[in-house]
């Protein structure tokens, strides 16, 4: 790629991200450079091309995305990877986002350090990882894998354990002592939102979908489900998302400094529309 970026085009999941990068480096490389004078040197028409795009006024289109690409010498493996990321951050539909995510996280498998990356961001991409890394410190490291899955509800097959395990100490959330015991680490998974919405949806769907084949397997004493039906102005709406967050941060505390925990539970918080008046009320 032309020197005119630092950055791999690799590095990024975000269009905008590495636009924003590679402008940056130029006007470090020219100091009289703005954005005006280099939309003209690369020869992308539009009013406010660049500022637009990076404010998310406007979508970067494939037509311009191939004229940067030629301009700053993308190569053609750097190319591809950069108009699929155009297509990613253009696009509407989750599930439509999530095949091309796929495709930009395989791009990314010959680099090491972007593959580590992209193993983490997997975390939330089976329902019972975040189940099993809290549940192993409070097992034995030679637990029978069998006896692991028969204490989730609904049951894991002994692969699913040991793929799990496997997955969870290679990614970093878990290490097996010498003690023969395992702990938890704390790894920040930072990724963009569009990627975290794309891989989280579906497992906040999952999640949902369980808790209604197991709901008739737990005793009034082993759940707790309720939920609360009411008119909220936006306002209201978003004090009662506020409260939410608040709860979740005071559960969070409290199983910190729980001392002898005995179970992994799923907490879950819905806070949707169920009808809107069009307009609002007058």
């Amino acid at each position: 790629m032309n020197s005119v970026s630092k950055n791999s085009v690799f590095m990024y999941f975000d269009y905008r991200d590495f636009l924003g990068a590679v402008l940056e480096n130029i006007q470090k490389i020219d100091k009289k450079a703005s954005l005006r004078s280099i939309q003209e040197s690369i020869g992308v028409q539009g009013s406010g091309f660049f500022t637009r795009i990076l404010a998310g006024d406007r979508p970067l289109s494939i037509e311009n995305a191939k004229i940067i690409a030629n301009a700053w010498g993308m190569d053609a493996a750097e190319t591809e990877y950069f108009f699929d990321m155009v297509r990613f951050g253009n696009e509407k539909n989750v599930d439509k986002r999530e095949v091309l995510l796929k495709k930009l996280i395989a791009a990314r498998a010959n680099n090491a350090e972007y593959a580590l990356q992209d193993s983490a961001m997997q975390f939330f991409s089976k329902w019972y990882y975040p189940v099993l890394r809290d549940l192993l410190p409070l097992l034995p490291v030679n637990t029978p894998a069998e006896k692991i899955g028969r204490m989730f509800t609904p049951a894991l097959r002994a692969p699913q354990v040991n793929s799990g395990i496997n997955y969870l100490l290679k990614s970093g959330f878990v290490l097996a002592n010498e003690d023969g015991t395992y702990s938890v680490t704390e790894p920040i998974v930072s990724t963009p939102p569009r990627v975290r919405s794309t891989i989280l949806r579906k497992y906040h769907i999952k999640n949902l979908e369980i808790n209604q084949e197991v709901y008739d397997e737990f005793t009034v004493d082993d759940r707790s489900m309720t939920s609360v039906t009411c008119s909220l102005s936006k306002e209201s709406f978003e004090k009662v998302r506020a409260e939410i967050a608040a709860l979740r941060d005071r559960i969070l505390a409290l199983a910190r400094e729980d001392k002898n925990p005995d179970r992994v539970c799923h907490v879950g918080f819905q806070l949707v529309p169920r009808a809107k008046v069009q307009g609002g009320k007058k």
